[in-house]
This record gives C-alpha cells, structure tokens and sequence, in this order.
C-alpha cells in the first residue's frame, strides 16, 4: 500500500511538472535561437535553414518567413534593421540581412568562421560565442572584411549569451557553469558567477533574474533555472521542469517566458517581478507607461542609465539629472532602464 501511495504522488508530482509549460508553437525543425526585438520574436529554425518570425503582441500571432535557403543558422543578433546570423557545420559563416528589404538576401561579414554560436551587440561591436576554438571575439561590422579581435581565451566551450547592462553573462556547455564578464573594463577577466548545472545551453533575465536552459537532465525532463544576479554566491532555484532538449532560445516578453525545445516553443507565465526584485529603493520613473519620453523623480545628482530591450540589447544611454529622456524612436513594447548599473526600472512604451 506505501508503495502505491508513493507511485500516485510521484506520479502526480512528475504530471504536475511537466504541465508547467504549454506548447506555444509546434511542428518545427530544431529552432536553435530565438531573439526578441520589441515584441517581434525571431526564430532561427536550423534544421529547416530559415529564420521565422511572429507578432507576440497579436493574441493570434501568424508566422511570417523572414530569410529561407541558409542551413544550420545558429546565432542571431540584431543592430537596427540589420538581423545578423551565423551558420554551423560547414557553411561556417557570419551574415546578415536588411529587415526592410521585402527579399532580403545576406552579405557575408565572415568566411570560414567556425563554430559561431551566439551572437551579441555591445557598443556597436559584435561579440561572437566561438564554442570549438574556447573562446570570444568581437568584430567591428561596419568594416569590410573585419579584423577578428579576441576577446578572451581559453574559456571552455561558450554557449550561450546575455548582456545585462555592461556585463555579459556566458553559459560554458562542457564545465556546467555561468561567468560573467564586464564589457566596460579595458582589460576581460572572467568572474565565475555559478557552477554544478547540467549543460547550460540558453540565458536570458528580467530584472536581476537570470534564467538558465539546462539539456542535461533525462529525456523528458530538462528545465529552466533561475538565480538572482545581485546575490553574492547565487542559489539556482528551478522554474520550468518537464522540458524536451532546451535549446539556447530562450526570451521573456511581457512576464511571459519563451522556451525553444526540439520541435516546437513552450511558454511559461512568471509571476510579476516585486518591487525588490527591481531593486526600486530610490528612484521612480514618470510617466509609465509613456510614448514620447520619461523623467526621474528622485536624483540628486547627475546618474548613467541604459535603455535596454527584453533580449537585453542596449537600446541607448546617456548620463541624465533632471531632463527628460526622449523614447520615440522605440516601438511598442516593454524595456528595462538601467540606473547607476544596480537600479533596474521596467518602462512600457505605448
């Protein structure tokens, strides 16, 4: 009789965890990537050599065929209206395309570029996850044929990315780990933040959460992690369970996480963030939500600040006091201002 009630719980448990996440879309071939601009999400679908996008702001989002016809696309990152993307296993190579161009065909940044599997934008560099070779580099796009900088070096096997202010955070797939690297600093060193995961494959945060895609569990059964970055030796506490082979997408728009499996994008509602969780024990922003621009209540000097999109692009920065800061350029969506690197403040922008 124990063992039966024991079977009944575990098998209630095991039902209860895997019914967290809800299929969001299904029936695609490996979407590797997923990168989110306002509210539109880029898919790169390696296995299908294309890159898909969807409106997450339409409650009835149709898929829309960005770029076809490029095998095993891997990373993606965006700067403007320019979508870059890498491509693996023997087309090893850096492109990108116009977003406003209706039949967009890539430009080559980089040939004979191995194993480039994310992407990311940092004052106006290209940061590349150079997963085979251990290590990162940045790349100036806007020059033709442009010098490979490296960045840092024997850093085992880099998976994935997520900027967060100035700090880039790096999942290492072989050592199970998190490190973080400040971007600002005229010499890289690699700080580690967390250790004894099980293969971190995909990063992304809200606030001062960092979520964590791990494929090393039993079939099945991989999850999402979390840990709170502002902690000093951060605790990984699990958010989603019942996963099948996590890819590295993973994106959060609008309290909603977005999950990249082997077939198909699952979807997770996270609670709302807590005023503590955004760390808002000084300053306060006005109006939010807003279109045209916002203001700081609460300064008495001069402070930096970033605008950062949900996929932690830096949207702009500055240095403000008591002027307002203009956001007409942004789209529709929701965004993260950054203040003195520690205060994190959500803005909506209508």
């Amino acid at each position: 009789m124990h063992k039966f009630f024991s079977l009944v719980i575990l098998l209630f448990v095991t039902l209860n965890i895997h019914s967290q996440a809800t299929d969001f879309i299904t029936g695609l071939n490996n979407p590797h990537e997923l990168l989110l601009d306002g509210s539109i999400l880029y898919i790169a679908e390696a296995d299908a050599s294309r890159i898909i996008k969807l409106d997450l702001s339409d409650p009835n989002p149709e898929i829309e065929v960005v770029i076809s016809g490029i095998p095993v696309v891997y990373g993606l990152a965006i700067s403007g209206t320019e979508l870059y993307f890498s491509q693996l296993n023997g087309q090893n190579r850096i492109s990108k395309i116009d977003l406003l161009d209706p039949n967009p065909t890539p430009t080559v940044i980089l040939e004979n570029f191995t194993s480039a599997f994310d992407l990311e934008f940092y004052d106006g560099e290209l940061y590349i996850a150079q997963f085979s070779s251990h290590r990162i580099v940045k790349i100036d796009p806007t020059i033709q044929n442009p010098p490979i900088i490296e960045v840092i070096n024997n850093f085992n096997t880099p998976y994935a990315f997520e900027l967060v202010g100035d700090n880039l955070y790096i999942a290492t797939w072989s050592e199970d780990k998190i490190f973080r690297i400040d971007l600002s600093l005229p010499t890289i060193a690699a700080l580690q933040v967390i250790t004894n995961l099980l293969l971190p494959v995909g990063l992304t945060n809200r606030g001062n959460e960092l979520y964590i895609a791990e494929a090393g569990q039993s079939i099945g059964d991989d999850r999402i992690s979390k840990i709170i970055i502002t902690d000093t030796n951060p605790t990984r506490t699990t958010v989603v369970g019942g996963l099948y082979n996590p890819t590295s997408g993973l994106v959060i728009y609008d309290d909603v996480l977005y999950i990249a499996e082997n077939f198909k994008i699952s979807k997770f509602e996270l609670p709302a963030l807590s005023i503590d969780e955004f760390d808002l024990v000084k300053y306060s922003v006005h109006p939010n939500p807003t279109s045209n621009f916002i203001e700081i209540s609460g300064l008495t000097s001069p402070i930096n600040y970033s605008i950062h999109s949900i996929s932690g692009a830096i949207l702009g920065k500055g240095v403000v006091s008591n002027e307002k800061i203009d956001i007409q350029k942004l789209v529709t969506g929701t965004y993260f201002l950054i203040l003195d690197d520690r205060q994190v403040i959500k803005v909506v922008k209508e």
